[in-house]
């Protein structure tokens, strides 16, 4: 066993112990929050293990089928669902430690890598103690699967994708290499499940892969079976998701029947009312939204029972208001976008001054050490180095795909808990010496 693979051992054991005692610790100490199911993945994956169906529950021993969410995270959590019917909160505080320690590790990885070795110990540093990802690991909600898996994808980028600079790569086009495709294979796979996590990474995805044909083989018959590969994997696994859509619900649904709801929360008379009338606040004492107008409106809306034509519905009275008030809508759109970055949490009635204080601080130092870094490193970001950028490319996509769409459908700074890796691989760069090599 060389140096190397003795010290990327001690930091992997490092992540562990760490992980273990920061976020084991936080999620033992707010175990009771594990018991709130405010995204119905709870009742929907004690449904799927008792029924076998991916649905809502009707009665004691019947399910109505859904597409409300994304199937990945309700399917994973049906599987530790007990005898007697229910999740049991030790399910998904273990799930979620263990994605922890993943989201962590690949965080660590990337920046060595990337950046420096030293840098990388701040990287999965920042990772470990973010607030945002302290606080949804007692959630059961998607935060911390969608965060692990984009990692996930960001990272076998790195090692696999780009390991092979197109300059040095066989540029034979006569024998195709089995690995090459492996590796196509295995990205498709792990975006395939971003997506059926979060449809958001849809875009994420068409934004990835063709940058591909930059990080492939030379030859470019095989640079196209390559991208063909990985686009294959993600239309099979969206195809038969859209297919059991079609089937259970009606409609060929690829994503959710959610999305009409988020886009009206995002776009309604109530919402904009709050923006034109809000003053202006410190950071630390802006009140939040009350949605309750918004709610009763919702509710009011005409309803037919089937979730596909509600979610239309939902879809048509945003638009409505939309067209009715354009000016409202753009400058709507630029204050969710600064929500989606904002330091500093909304106060709130459960939320302390301190809390919030606290909270915002350490954000808006994750900032300020981005933008550190990116002076020190300016000349590495000269368009002549831009071969090196495409390393960086599902980070950089993964910014652009969460600012546009949470521009338009509902936004809050937990939505962007997928880039906040991200954030703290770019933050360290700030320690980054000139002497330093990547790993």
């Amino acid at each position: 066993m060389n140096s190397r693979t003795r010290y990327g051992l001690a930091m992997c054991l490092l992540a562990i112990i760490a992980v273990m005692a920061v976020r084991g610790g936080f999620i033992v100490a707010r175990s009771t929050a594990l018991s709130d199911d405010p995204d119905a993945y709870r009742v929907i994956a004690e449904t799927l293990s008792k029924t076998g169906v991916f649905g809502l529950p009707v009665g004691d021993a019947n399910a109505r089928p859904t597409a409300f969410r994304p199937p990945l995270y309700p399917w994973l959590l049906s599987w530790f669902v007990g005898e007697d019917g229910k999740l049991s909160n030790s399910a998904p505080a273990v799930l979620n430690f263990l994605l922890g320690v993943i989201a962590v590790g690949l965080t660590w990885d990337i920046a060595r890598r990337l950046v420096s070795p030293r840098a990388a110990l701040v990287a999965a540093g920042l990772v470990l103690i973010d607030p945002i990802l302290l606080w949804q690991s007692t959630l059961v909600m998607t935060e911390t699967i969608a965060t692990t898996l984009a990692v996930m994808v960001w990272w076998w980028w790195v090692v696999r994708i780009c390991h092979t600079p197109m300059a040095e790569s066989d540029e034979s086009c006569e024998t195709a290499k089995m690995p090459v495709y492996v590796n196509a294979t295995v990205l498709g796979g792990l975006l395939l499940l971003t997506i059926l996590c979060r449809p958001t990474f849809l875009v994420w995805s068409v934004l990835i892969l063709p940058v591909m044909w930059l990080a492939g083989p030379a030859c470019r018959i095989r640079r196209s079976v390559f991208i063909a590969t990985a686009v294959l994997v993600i239309a099979t696994g969206v195809g038969t998701w859209t297919i059991r859509n079609m089937s259970a619900v009606g409609k060929p649904v690829w994503g959710t029947t959610h999305g009409g709801y988020t886009l009206l929360l995002a776009n309604n008379d109530s919402f904009y009312d709050y923006l034109e009338n809000k003053p202006w606040q410190l950071p630390w004492r802006s009140e939040a939204w009350e949605p309750s107008e918004f709610f009763a409106a919702y509710e009011a809306l005409p309803r037919s029972g089937d979730e596909c034509a509600d979610d239309r519905v939902a879809y048509d009275a945003a638009k409505s208001v939309i067209s009715k008030r354009r000016e409202m809508f753009w400058y709507s759109c630029w204050i969710r976008l600064a929500r989606l970055w904002q330091p500093f949490p909304h106060a709130t009635g459960d939320r302390s001054t301190a809390s919030i204080v606290v909270v915002g601080l350490y954000h808006s130092a994750v900032y300020l050490l981005i933008l550190i870094a990116i002076w020190r490193l300016r000349d590495w970001l000269h368009p002549r180095r831009w071969r090196a950028w495409v390393r960086w490319w599902p980070a950089i996509a993964l910014v652009i795909t969460l600012s546009g769409v949470h521009a338009v459908y509902w936004s809050n700074p937990r939505m962007r808990s997928p880039a906040i890796p991200v954030l703290a691989i770019a933050a360290s760069g700030a320690f980054k010496r000139r002497s330093d090599q990547p790993g």
